[in-house]
């Protein structure tokens, strides 16, 4: 990396971090004056609703499989087949090492390129199917977020502008990129690579971006049930807005998984739509983990079961298991009548 690079990487890691302290320090503000009792917080989560946890858990389920899905197109463009296990078991674990690594978005490119590798995808074809997942990903959740910001009518203005900033800097991205002879940025080179790794039909394009979309409406709706859950009568658009407000968060953090920020981000925002600071807390905490925690423990496991020795034990027991159950069954076939 060159000395301007490893500039640039500082000065973006300082900005990041100056505005994960401004977003806490915002939520911090809003939520002065009503810091929740820890006895507040457990008598909230004791009465939530068993019933809407279980839909909140089968949501956030349905959420990591579509986005297993999409992972999954995409490398059959590139003429790879994926099985839905062993997508499911590798989205888990790069979720899982991105989340709750230091660098984890770092390492968590080099173990699915591996793993990817292992399966035969080139790794151009990789770094394509990473670089398109991101782009869709992004895309789908830039589309909710101005959904949320511009259907309030104090976010409205502030969205306006930035989505005005957006097009202008897209629009000149796209003017250099065409330009003959300009220089291109990283980012804009991995896209390009991407195109010419995989090229997906029309028909694909809509699937991924559907899939995308609904990977995160899934997670919406995860923290939707956690909300009925706990009887907060919050109506789409606040539940909405704290979930965006709490993905950027995570998003600016430097510390993985955003611990910390978004929880405060998403408080902030329900406590300030009227929502009291014990039962905002318990929501935050009911969704966290089942969207965070219970994913990233999911994620060490599917990683553990993904090694080549964890694999080859786990058949071993398998085969001395089946071994047992077949002599206790010629046992019982020689064993004289009673």
């Amino acid at each position: 990396m060159s000395p301007t690079s490893v500039a640039h990487a500082r000065t973006a890691r300082r900005l990041r971090s100056a505005a994960a302290v401004g977003v806490a320090g915002v939520a911090l503000f809003a939520l002065r004056d009503r810091v929740p009792d820890p006895d507040a917080v457990w008598a909230s989560v004791r009465r939530v609703n068993p019933g809407w946890l279980a839909v909140a858990v089968l949501a956030e389920g349905l959420s990591m499989r579509l986005f297993a899905g999409l992972l999954r197109r995409l490398l059959r463009s590139g003429g790879i087949r994926l099985t839905r296990p062993r997508s499911m078991a590798v989205t888990y674990a790069r979720n899982a090492v991105s989340g709750s690594l230091p660098a984890g978005p770092v390492l968590s490119v080099a173990f699915t390129i591996r793993e990817l590798g292992r399966l035969g995808a080139s790794k151009p074809l990789s770094v394509a199917t990473l670089v398109l997942s991101a782009v869709y990903s992004t895309a789908t959740f830039a589309v909710l977020g101005l959904v949320a910001l511009l259907s309030g009518d104090a976010t409205r203005v502030p969205a306006l502008i930035a989505l005005a900033a957006v097009v202008v800097a897209v629009l000149a991205l796209v003017r250099l990129c065409r330009r003959p002879g300009g220089r291109r940025s990283g980012a804009s080179r991995r896209i390009l690579a991407a195109r010419d790794a995989i090229r997906p039909t029309g028909r694909d394009r809509l699937v991924l971006a559907v899939l995308a979309l609904a990977n995160w409406l899934l997670d919406v709706a995860c923290l939707a049930a956690v909300c009925a859950a706990a009887g907060v009568g919050l109506g789409p658009h606040t539940v909405l807005l704290g979930y965006v407000a709490g993905k950027i968060a995570a998003t600016i953090a430097v510390i993985p998984g955003g611990l910390g920020v978004t929880e405060l981000g998403m408080a902030a925002t329900f406590v300030g739509a009227g929502v009291t600071g014990s039962v905002a807390a318990a929501v935050v905490t009911l969704y966290r983990l089942i969207s965070y925690w219970a994913v990233i423990a999911v994620g060490w496991v599917s990683w553990l079961l993904l090694r080549d020795g964890v694999q080859a034990r786990l058949a071993a027991a398998g085969r001395w298991l089946l071994g047992v159950i077949g002599r206790g069954e010629d046992e019982a076939d020689v064993r004289p009548a009673g």
